[in-house]
């Protein structure tokens, strides 16, 4: 795969149960995430959960409102807002409000009891930035909570898209997380690799 459009043509053709590790540039990132969810949840209409660790519920429903994508469909767990001081009231039953980003216990059991919660048999989970995750913990910590949910994900056979920024991410954890993926994807280089 050469660009974005290649992979979303990919994306489409392989079994819902496929996890797909992103790495990307940082100014091609919310292009990215806005493309892949809409190929996910507009076109294959899957719901899912969106685990956002880089920008606010708020702010994330609203710029994937304007760029045409289902947002009814997504549950988010916001692992900013409570950290940043912003304000929680009025989420509704889409969003739940961790605590912290260092909180990944809090973040396993919020990401059971949506994904559990949603009645669709397909599914996906979709975690928005791994490199924030190595702001609030070491690589160590970042690869076995990834092993956890990769483990998970299989078990209750979701579509998994992690996301990961090019020069923001440990290579060592984009190695290891390769062996718990199908495929790692390096859209800043225009190639893949099976994980």
């Amino acid at each position: 795969m050469k660009n974005l459009k290649e992979f979303l043509a990919y994306l489409k053709r392989v079994p819902r149960d496929f996890i797909v590790l992103i790495n990307v540039r940082a100014e091609d990132y919310l292009k990215t995430n806005i493309a892949v969810l809409k190929t996910i949840v507009n076109d294959e209409g899957l719901p899912g959960v969106y685990i956002t660790v880089n920008k606010p519920y708020r702010t994330m429903e609203r710029v994937l409102q304007e760029n045409g994508i289902k947002t009814d469909k997504i549950y988010f767990i916001d692992c900013i807002t409570k950290t940043a001081g912003g304000d929680t009231k009025d989420g509704g039953k889409h969003v739940f409000y961790l605590d912290s980003a260092q909180n990944l216990t809090g973040l396993g059991l919020a990401m059971s009891e949506m994904i559990q919660s949603i009645p669709s048999k397909d599914k996906f989970l979709f975690l928005d930035s791994l490199s924030t995750l190595l702001l609030y913990h070491n690589y160590g910590t970042v690869a076995k909570f990834s092993h956890f949910l990769t483990a998970r994900m299989r078990n209750w056979g979701l579509r998994g898209i992690f996301v990961s920024i090019e020069r923001e991410t440990d290579p060592k954890l984009i190695d290891q997380l390769a062996q718990f993926c199908d495929v790692v994807v390096d859209l800043n280089k225009g190639g893949k690799r099976d994980g």
